[in-house]
């Protein structure tokens, strides 16, 4: 992707709970650990307020790209979620006695990411900081599902300098460098989808890595970006 002159608006979201459930799973819903580039196109439409299915070009790898730190150490926890058993209808009446099944749920547990969004849309760059800033948003933002509602903070907006560090806060692509392995350190790896086009089909797929704790990690031969005191490494 070519190199974009715009500055990067970076804001913090959290919450009690995430869940943004992997695509391969189907009746025990799995989540990813970090919000994947489909989902935070979404959050991000909510809360400037872009009409569904209207943003998928707005995210495109060639209009903005999107980088993730963890704020919060990782962690799961299972729930049980009461769901009704719609295989025999969808009426009380039709389904008879025992009408709900207990599903167990995986959730992440006080998430707190940090997000950093570059864009060529200048209207919409405008937008969303004003939002930030103000504290408002379209939509209530949530983590994955509208349950599970999220609380945000604008951090700030930065211009965006190409760096050679290797101590990078961010998530970061497995293709993009290569990892040092430090010791007293734990390392996730998950395959997240990163963009999908109008046809709600994913075009890209990325391998990222983390540090479960919120730790920096150290990586060489790639593409680092400076923006405000952090290194990061976009996703698309």
């Amino acid at each position: 992707m070519d190199e974009m002159k715009s500055k990067a608006i970076v804001f913090d979201i959290w919450g009690d709970y995430a869940h943004f459930r992997k695509i391969e799973t189907t009746t025990s819903p799995l989540t990813y650990f970090i919000p994947t580039g489909t989902a935070l196109a979404g959050m991000i439409s909510a809360m400037i307020g872009l009409n569904r299915d209207s943003y998928y070009d707005l995210f495109s790898p060639e209009n903005t790209r999107l980088a993730i730190r963890i704020i919060n150490p990782l962690r799961k926890t299972r729930i049980n979620i009461s769901l009704m058993d719609t295989s025999r209808g969808f009426c009380l009446r039709d389904i008879g006695e025992n009408p709900r099944t207990l599903v167990p749920c995986e959730f992440v547990k006080n998430p707190k990411y940090r997000i950093y969004m570059q864009t060529t849309k200048e209207n919409i760059r405008a937008k969303f900081g004003d939002f930030l800033r103000k504290h408002l948003s379209y939509y209530t933002p949530s983590l994955g599902t509208a349950n599970l509602i999220a609380n945000f903070a604008y951090v700030g907006e930065y211009d965006v300098y190409k760096t050679d560090e290797e101590i990078v806060q961010s998530v970061v692509r497995k293709d993009r460098g290569r990892l040092f392995i430090e010791e007293n350190k734990r390392y996730g790896l998950e395959r997240i989808p990163v963009y999908m086009n109008q046809e709600r089909v994913v075009q890209d797929y990325a391998d990222v890595i983390y540090d479960v704790d919120g730790k920096p990690v150290k990586m060489s031969d790639t593409a680092s970006y400076k923006i405000g005191s952090d290194n990061v490494v976009f996703l698309s």
